[in-house]
């Protein structure tokens, strides 16, 4: 536009320039010519001549605009198509499964037009993109440990089956053996039960029959479930004699604390304590549950809650364990609104700490 603004400017400079010139020739020629021409014939020549010359520049003025004009818009044009035709290609490809592609957005942030709303449409492209991958990546290491988990047992399964088909193994090798079989197969069991909960648990069809209840007397009836494995490795669990009442699905959250103590008898030696804790206030009931276990590391504390993560494989199988335990936890919590936290020290124990919203901010929550 600047630029536009001072060749007009130039051009009434030369077109009064031409006038000034048209009039001194018409003195001239009166002079010259005398009374064979008057002044007023003279400028009245001039002044035909100059607007005739004066209309031809401004007709090239305004062809130079228009063309001037039109070729800067035709890059524009131009950015846009080849925007609109990446958009395409990558959605095309995203949805063939190819979740590694990202569009570059300076590439058209000169382009000069609504690059506020192209800006915000490249993010969400290349957001999508990348939770479809790690969804994919999540999906594809899900199968894999699912056909590890199931796998390993029927492995092991399979072996002592051939063995027992041996005449001549002795009567308590034969008890042994099916011992294993009999354990491995608890172990496939739970982890098919573990499998089908969680995903009934990860389906928006699932609601919850929320209820007030006693959750001091929920957590002591928890404790007294587990005793015979708590008691065999003569470890100490105090609990709090605080009352305190929930507002929450009583089944879901009786498999909370029993996920979560198992885990801490699990992985505590023999003879080292449990410490069960349930406090109140005006928001949210919280509920904590310490052990003097064998801790957790930075590491293992960033993927616990993931499916089937075990930070060692070998010990939490030989315990029973699967990896789907505190996936399954923090879902439960999540269903009710509330917020699951774990602090771990390796060597030192771990802390689970767990807060659900009391009954009117529960309400408010299933409500909306």
């Amino acid at each position: 536009m600047k630029q536009h603004s001072k060749y007009i400017h130039l051009c009434i400079l030369l077109i009064l320039l031409l006038f000034a010139c048209f009039l001194i020739a018409a003195y001239i020629i009166n002079l010259l010519f005398g009374d064979k021409i008057t002044i007023i014939e003279a400028l009245g020549q001039a002044v035909a001549s100059f607007a005739g010359i004066a209309i031809f520049a401004l007709l090239c003025l305004i062809i130079y605009i228009f063309l001037n004009g039109k070729s800067r818009k035709e890059p524009h044009k131009q950015s846009y198509h080849a925007f609109i035709n990446e958009i395409e290609d990558s959605l095309d490809r995203i949805s063939k499964g190819d979740f590694e592609i990202r569009i570059d957005k300076r590439k058209y942030r000169s382009a000069g037009y609504g690059s506020e709303h192209i800006t915000e449409l490249v993010n969400k492209i290349n957001n999508m993109a990348k939770e479809l991958g790690e969804m994919e990546t999540m999906r594809q290491d899900f199968v894999s440990n699912v056909s590890h988990e199931i796998q390993s047992p029927l492995t092991s399964i399979k072996g002592f089956v051939c063995l027992l088909k041996d005449e001549t193994l002795s009567s308590q090798d034969r008890l042994h053996y099916i011992a294993i079989i009999e354990s491995e197969s608890q172990r496939l069991s739970k982890l098919g039960e573990n499998l089908l909960r969680l995903s009934i648990l990860e389906t928006e069809s699932v609601e919850l029959n929320p209820r007030t209840y006693s959750l001091s007397m929920q957590l002591k009836d928890v404790i007294l479930l587990l005793e015979p494995r708590w008691s065999g490795k003569e470890m100490e669990i105090s609990l709090n004699e605080e009352m305190v009442d929930i507002f929450a699905d009583e089944e879901l959250i009786n498999q909370v604390w029993i996920n979560l103590l198992n885990n801490s008898i699990k992985f505590t030696p023999d003879g080292g304590r449990i410490t069960v804790s349930a406090t109140s206030d005006s928001t949210q009931v919280m509920v904590a549950i310490s052990d003097s276990g064998i801790g957790m590391t930075e590491e293992t504390l960033t993927h616990i809650f993931e499916r089937f993560y075990m930070a060692d494989k070998a010990r939490s199988r030989n315990a029973g364990g699967s990896g789907l335990g505190l996936s399954i936890v923090k879902r439960i919590v999540q269903m009710h609104h509330g917020k699951i936290d774990v602090e771990s020290k390796l060597g030192e124990g771990t802390t689970f700490k767990i807060s659900i919203p009391m009954k009117q901010s529960m309400k408010r929550h299933l409500n909306s």
